[in-house]
């Protein structure tokens, strides 16, 4: 099967809060919401422009280019973030003096050449400290690590080689069985309504669309030339042998909209089985994009705990 060819970086920063601060359950609309405001802070030369489509520099702004993302070309679809931001997922609330922070931010494609700017964002993000109404805590960072190593020394403030992309690979044995975990709630749509239960056509029709949109939206090569009917045809042979996914509603408050919005989706576990080798790659890949709506809050969050194997290629 094609290789989509898709360039994702992604980076985990690891911070120390230096003041005790209280975080919601789901931390993902708290995080981008400091990180959208701290971008905005350090790189807006033209404060009193309150709109960014009116800017005269919007188009070489890394705010604008980063965090209020669109496309005059695309009148028909949805274009997604440049990056994902994985807020811990462990639900825990209270944070004291000295509490280990750390979250991963991934990046695509040549949105990779504002990352300086992303790594100031952070750096502003804790001076101002993240957290609930009055009870922020501040945080420094220790470091921004990849899988190549360390990319920034928090201490010594230097930025190390960080554009290397992410790599994805693939087991030469044929697999037949996975079972995926959602961490984070997925939030899918069939025939514009969301859905609760996941066939595994509809996760590889989600998978493939989000990299042609990436990928056409963010990337320097953006071909995404493969026959999309007869993938989906060949994944409406796997199927689902065990299915424990549930609901899980929680509520955002929109700084934009002035109101709070109900951002629910499927959270659990689920196992397919078939001829997965075609699709396994497709799979790692939306492991590290996540799939569904929202995912720039780190919404959509899943990953393959188990793979069964059957004979060799």
């Amino acid at each position: 099967m094609e290789n989509p060819d898709l360039e994702i970086y992604r980076f985990q920063i690891q911070a120390e809060f230096k003041t005790a601060a209280i975080l919601p359950e789901f931390k993902g609309a708290t995080f981008r919401g400091a990180f959208g405001i701290s971008l905005r802070e350090i790189t807006c030369v033209n404060k009193p422009c309150k709109d960014c489509k009116l800017c005269l520099i919007n188009k070489q702004c890394p705010y604008k280019q980063i965090f209020s993302v669109e496309s005059e070309e695309n009148r028909f679809h949805n274009i997604p973030s440049p990056f994902i931001l994985e807020p811990p997922y462990d639900r825990k609330k209270f944070y004291d003096q000295r509490s280990k922070l750390c979250f991963n931010f991934v990046v695509i494609g040549k949105m990779i050449e504002y990352f300086p700017y992303i790594v100031l964002a952070f750096k502003r993000m804790g001076e101002k400290g993240i957290g609930i109404k009055d009870r922020r805590g501040s945080f420094v960072i220790s470091k921004i690590e990849s899988n190549n190593g360390i990319v920034y020394d928090g201490e010594k403030e230097i930025l190390y080689q960080y554009k290397k992309a992410e790599k994805i690979d693939i087991s030469e044995l044929e697999i037949e069985a996975v079972r995926l975990k959602f961490i984070s709630p997925a939030r899918i749509k069939s025939d514009g309504k969301l859905i609760k239960d996941l066939p595994f056509a509809l996760l590889v029709k989600s998978i493939l669309r989000r990299i042609f949109l990436l990928k056409k939206n963010y990337c320097e090569n953006s071909d995404f030339n493969v026959d999309h009917q007869s993938i989906i045809k060949k994944a409406c042979a796997v199927e689902t042998i065990s299915c424990n996914l549930k609901w899980y509603d929680w509520e955002r408050f929109s700084t934009s909209q002035k109101t709070n919005m109900r951002l629910g989706g499927f959270v659990g576990e689920i196992d397919y089985m078939g001829k997965l080798g075609d699709f396994i790659r497709y799979l790692k890949i939306g492991e590290i994009i996540h799939v569904g709506k929202n995912a720039s809050f780190g919404l959509g969050k899943y990953a393959i705990i188990s793979q069964s194997y059957g004979k060799s290629n």
